[in-house]
């Protein structure tokens, strides 16, 4: 008996070491089968690991990148999501176009575009923190983005003349590599130090956190939702801003799904903020992790595409990777504060 009782013990004592080993180490463990079942693929894949394509996967991340790095803020303050950055992107870049067309020069379409994604980041954000549901307030206000910006446009392509001082944002490069590339690392090593080395970063993750803890040391989410939306916004801006100037022209459906690798614009942003690990509840994550996923998700768009998949499988994996990224770091999160 005594032999027995030893043996059942010893198993035990095994399989919780084993589960605590796979608790501690759950994201790396995740993360390595990910590149595990990633480096199969690609070396399976015709001309997919070169330079010309490596530039190209991180070309196609920056706009997306760049978005999902505004709605970080947004998610880490505990504010969930926008559903209105592509219908934000859309008026912004119907702006910046018309002021184009108008022979306005590219500063001033650019501070147009920003004015107008400041004001409806500005304006979605004070309702949200006066208590309006982030999911309802937005979907209300993509309708009212995207119908101004249709309507303003009569739905019609606004074209501009080349050549144009936008043209190097769209199109051009510093040493070979495109220059919204270069944009999108310099707003995600920024995006990083605010929240990392700044007072404003710190307070989005306090309120992200606990709102109460926040409100008991002044930190109202009022102001801060306010702040977060704008951030995001003027991320649309930006976006739209670079699409527009490397098609020297815009269109209220640029970013609507049919335009879309991958599918609807919006659902891509939430793919990079969420396949990272970004806690939906806020408080938990970084624009790094986001500026990673928007990579992560390209590549493998990028792989299916080498492949010969149409759009919707492509879809379809995006539509997967947002599952069971949550599912995956909603359970190591909850057996670390089990822990804790």
């Amino acid at each position: 008996m005594s032999a027995a009782a030893d043996s059942k013990r010893s198993a035990s004592f095994r399989q919780s070491t084993a589960l605590a080993i796979l608790k501690q180490n759950g994201l790396n463990i995740f993360l390595a089968i990910i590149a595990l079942v990633f480096i199969g693929f690609a070396i399976t894949t015709h001309n997919y690991l070169t330079l010309f394509n490596i530039k190209t996967i991180v070309r196609d991340a920056a706009l997306v990148g760049i978005m999902g790095i505004g709605l970080t803020f947004v998610t880490l303050s505990g504010n969930f999501f926008l559903l209105s950055m592509k219908e934000t992107a859309a008026l912004c870049i119907i702006t910046f176009a018309t002021s184009m067309s108008h022979d306005y020069g590219f500063i001033i379409s650019l501070v147009g575009a920003l004015a107008v994604a400041m004001v409806s980041g500005g304006l979605q954000g004070l309702l949200i923190g006066r208590g309006g549901n982030p999911i309802v307030v937005t979907l209300g206000a993509a309708g009212i983005l995207y119908g101004i910006a249709s309507w303003w446009s009569d739905n019609l392509v606004i074209s501009f003349r080349r050549p144009n001082d936008a043209e190097w944002l769209g199109t051009g490069s510093v040493m070979g590599i495109p220059n919204i590339t270069i944009t999108f690392i310099v707003i995600a090593i920024l995006a990083e130090l605010v929240l990392r080395k700044t007072s404003f970063g710190r307070q989005v993750y306090l309120i992200g956190a606990n709102r109460a803890a926040g409100k008991a040391t002044g930190h109202e989410n009022r102001s801060m939702a306010i702040k977060v939306c704008m951030i995001a916004s003027v991320c649309c801006a930006i976006v739209a801003v670079a699409f527009s100037a490397q098609m020297s022209s815009a269109q209220a459906n640029y970013f609507s799904s049919e335009f879309g690798s991958s599918g609807d614009f919006t659902i891509l942003v939430i793919a990079t903020v969420m396949v990272a690990g970004n806690s939906i509840m806020g408080g938990y994550g970084s624009t790094l992790r986001t500026s990673l996923g928007a990579v992560f998700i390209s590549a493998v768009d990028n792989m299916m595409v080498l492949q010969g998949y149409n759009s919707g499988p492509r879809v379809l994996s995006v539509g997967l990777m947002i599952v069971f990224s949550i599912l995956v770091f909603a359970y190591i999160r909850r057996d670390n504060r089990s822990e804790g």
